[in-house]
């Protein structure tokens, strides 16, 4: 059966541009509804008969839940939330926040219409909200790729292609022997699925590559990354790191400059994060950076997607790429 994912592939669109064709709710061109109307024909395209009948019913809010583990970093919770929040003002949508580990009380947020649709943060590896959640009236969007998605639609970006990048891009510049500062041990334990998927791509390119490799957890609240650093420069000292870490950047950039250590001449180094963490001032990271913006609208736009007719969308891995700036050597 034909997807609204479908169409937007077939006309050469997005499919936000989809949704406001089948919907009305924004002009577009003749052009591009005609498309739109070509790719229809062709593919079949029925739109999913309940979801339109909830669609008639709706509240004009997409319900978000947000983490409340204390290994996050709020203030790249807060950089999701925002993108999120304005990807919905597009869309004539507002936010409604739902903290809380009563995964019973979050599907009857849904179930009694009080949102139109749920976009769930912070998904684990065996998610216990997850089949919950996927028995409720109204549509669920994953922000996470856990392996087991009780057939809810995912959204995120490629945590583990984005590490395996920064590993190939720091083997393309020389370094032999690499080490990964990661997440806090206690987002490695509960198996956040960013985090496994960031480690495991890491741990693969290393090993096609063939390089010598260490990955170590950050505990910022806990370690001193004074002696981490110590401690990683002591034992057999990298000629790479890879930091999946937003909370240890700058700490990390200190002790490196305490102990003497130049980037890129002594250490080439390379994070995976947001833009707004890589930026120090006193150093601009070379980075494969996470874009919240980009996972935020396409969050809202599946769930818009789903709400508004199509039964069936499909998932959404956002492709990394590498900013090179000032912590790796320039290529030829």
């Amino acid at each position: 059966m034909a997807t609204m994912s479908d169409i937007a592939r077939e006309a050469g669109v997005s499919l936000s541009t989809v949704s406001y064709a089948l919907s009305g709710k924004r002009a577009i061109s003749s052009a591009t509804r005609e498309r739109i109307n070509d790719a229809i024909t062709r593919l079949s395209y029925h739109p999913h008969a309940g979801a339109r009948a909830l669609a008639s019913q709706r509240a004009g809010t997409i319900g978000l839940a947000v983490p409340l583990a204390a290994d996050v970093d709020a203030h790249v919770v807060m950089m999701f939330v925002r993108s999120l929040m304005r990807a919905a003002h597009e869309t004539s949508n507002e936010i409604l926040l739902i903290a809380g580990e009563d995964h019973a009380a979050t599907a009857r947020v849904l179930d009694e219409g009080k949102v139109d649709a749920l976009v769930v943060m912070d998904v684990v590896e065996d998610d216990p909200r997850l089949p919950v959640l996927a028995g409720a009236r109204r549509p669920v969007v994953l922000l996470g790729y856990p392996t087991q998605a009780h057939g809810i639609p995912r959204v995120d970006f490629d945590f583990e292609q984005a590490s395996s990048l920064a590993v190939t891009e720091l083997h393309r510049r020389g370094a032999r022997r690499l080490a990964m500062i990661g997440s806090p041990s206690v987002t490695q334990t509960r198996h956040a699925t960013y985090a496994d998927r960031a480690t495991r791509g890491f741990e693969q390119a290393c090993e096609k590559l063939g390089l010598r490799a260490r990955h170590v957890v950050h505990d910022h609240e806990v370690d001193s990354t004074g002696q981490l650093i110590r401690t990683l420069l002591a034992e057999e000292r990298p000629e790479a790191l890879v930091i999946h870490n937003e909370s240890a950047l700058a700490a990390i950039h200190r002790a490196l400059t305490d102990e003497g250590i130049s980037m890129p001449e002594d250490l080439q180094v390379v994070a995976i994060a947001p833009q707004e963490t890589v930026r120090l001032g006193a150093v601009e990271y070379t980075a494969v950076e996470i874009p919240v913006e980009e996972i935020g609208r396409a969050a809202v736009t599946t769930a818009t997607a789903l709400i508004e007719g199509d039964g069936v969308v499909g998932d959404q891995l956002i492709a990394p790429t590498l900013i090179e700036r000032d912590t790796t050597h320039r290529l030829p």
